[in-house]
């Protein structure tokens, strides 16, 4: 064997060591935890009298929107591991009615109805939605979904109020939200959500 043959032969478990640290590094869920200099930003940003919705305050300040909502007090956002999915979804479900939003591309889609009762697969990842006339249905990826959080965020005009779910880059997977836009929801409405976000802030936080 030559001393060129050899020397790649030997080179090669180094060369496979480098490839699968780069391949672990890239499969690893990114960073959703606001630093400290993030959360000031973050806050300055919602301490105005009309702060922005949480998508356009993540690309104004070029993070995550999951960052931007765990630079809040917990009051406006709380959030908890993905692996509460089963246990929020079931809170969902109690809710009267509620629009399911998911954005991509630039489109907004939504749909509004009672958020449908679901299920684990038993042939695969999917946590399936039991389709009816009303309201979502299809099927989800609770392992995909990296943090949930309640959201409580007062503006000029009204109050956003919803339960959004984060994919492992930390952007919005989909949210269910307390309609509101041009109405007022009804008390029984709020009342439900408010049981949501306090059971949600009893669970662990997902950030320190």
């Amino acid at each position: 064997m030559s001393f060129k043959k050899s020397l790649t032969v030997a080179m090669l478990p180094t060369a496979f060591i480098v490839v699968s640290m780069i391949s672990e590094a890239f499969a690893q869920p990114a960073e959703i935890c606001a630093n400290a200099e993030q959360t000031n930003q973050i806050r300055a940003v919602f301490s105005k009298d009309s702060p922005p919705p949480p998508h356009r305050a993540a690309a104004s300040l070029g993070l995550p929107e999951a960052v931007v909502m765990s630079g809040l007090d917990t009051a406006r956002a709380h959030g908890i591991a993905g692996s509460h999915f089963q246990a929020v979804w079931k809170m969902l479900e109690s809710w009267e009615t509620a629009v399911f939003v998911v954005m991509k591309g630039g489109h907004v889609f939504e749909t509004h109805g009672p958020i449908q009762a679901g299920e684990p697969s038993k042939r695969s990842n999917f946590f399936n939605l039991h389709g009816h006339a009303d309201g979502m249905s299809g099927h989800l990826r609770p392992d995909l979904v990296s943090a949930i959080y309640a959201v409580s965020l007062p503006g000029k005009d009204e109050t956003l109020r919803g339960v959004l779910f984060y994919d492992q880059a930390g952007e919005i997977a989909f949210g269910v939200y307390v309609p509101g836009e041009g109405d007022t929801p009804p008390d029984s409405l709020i009342s439900s959500f408010e049981a949501t976000q306090a059971s949600i802030q009893n669970l662990p936080s997902i950030c320190p």
